[in-house]
């Protein structure tokens, strides 16, 4: 196939929800970076970040939406070409993603949608403990299977991006440990890394490929480099701060050190339990090179430009 055959419509005007978060903000930054005008909506739910993004992003538009109230979504989506979606943790995505839908079928006007969500590819269903069916505090391997299939029904042009991944800059959740006892306390989970920002870029770039192809895909996004477990990390910490980080994955040392999330502990620790009985589904990809056309952030590069920040 040669460029020519491409048919895409490019986004005259892009929606990013979440636009004040470690995903939304940086793809907002990439956006307004380039040399065609793009008019950006910035969409958050918070007042403060509301103020926040209209500083950093001064010629972009900034609203306030809620998934859960139609005429917000209405009147964040309308006039919009492409949308980035991503939803809060342990957002209800059912009403979520058919107020979404109902929104963008008024507008009429999407070329592009990419929603953002987080399974382990190809996972059955039948698989999830009840534990997690019955308290979906994360939501991930629950709640997204809700959105593929009310959006694969819509018909609208979405693109998935699916997180096969952890997000690197987690680590700043397990810094009180690092700073204090120089010791990583997590779950021992084998599981693939990547940097936000690549996932911004990655999302930056589809928006601005004439590629139709991407429609209807669900792409798995990891570095391509980094599979290991947080004990592997501890080491890797090691190595690149200079001094000895230990590791603690029992669930006494995760309750002890995270009082702070509550009820929510047992379900993450569920959760990850889940994802050792299906780790071998985890493999390394180069989705996000391609899409690039650079090699992504390794987590060692991470650690070592955010070292101070996470041992001071």
């Amino acid at each position: 196939m040669t460029h020519s055959d491409n048919h895409k419509p490019i986004p005259r005007s892009i929606l990013i929800f979440g636009a004040a978060a470690h995903i939304g903000r940086p793809l907002a930054r990439f956006l307004s970076r380039q040399p065609q005008p793009i008019r950006l909506r910035l969409a958050s739910s918070q007042p403060d970040r509301q103020a926040d993004l209209r500083r950093e992003f001064p010629e972009a538009e900034v609203v306030a939406a809620d998934y859960f109230d139609l005429p917000s979504m209405e009147a964040a989506v309308e006039g919009m070409e492409g949308i980035f979606v991503i939803t809060p943790g342990g957002t209800d995505e059912r009403p979520a993603m058919r107020n979404l839908v109902a929104a963008v079928r008024k507008a009429g006007c999407a070329v592009h949608i990419l929603r953002c969500v987080g399974v382990q590819p190809e996972a059955n269903l039948r698989r999830i403990p009840t534990a997690l069916l019955k308290a979906p505090a994360l939501g991930l391997p629950v709640q997204h299977p809700y959105v593929k299939e009310i959006l694969d029904e819509s018909g609208l042009p979405v693109t998935y991006l699916n997180f096969g991944a952890t997000f690197m800059d987690n680590f700043f959740w397990m810094k009180e440990r690092l700073v204090k006892e120089r010791k990583l306390v997590w779950h021992d989970r084998l599981i693939p890394f990547i940097d936000p920002r690549d996932i911004a870029e990655v999302a930056g770039r589809l928006f601005l490929s004439d590629n139709h192809r991407h429609i209807g895909q669900f792409h798995t996004l990891n570095n391509g480099h980094d599979l290991m477990r947080y004990s592997d990390a501890a080491a890797l910490m090691s190595e690149v701060f200079g001094e000895p980080i230990s590791h603690d994955g029992s669930q006494e040392a995760f309750f002890e050190a995270y009082p702070h999330m509550g009820p929510r502990r047992q379900y993450l620790w569920e959760f990850f339990e889940y994802e050792r009985a299906n780790e071998v589904v985890w493999a390394r990809n180069d989705f996000v090179e391609r899409t690039l056309g650079r090699k992504p952030v390794t987590l060692r590069a991470w650690l070592q430009e955010h070292a101070r920040q996470l041992l001071a």
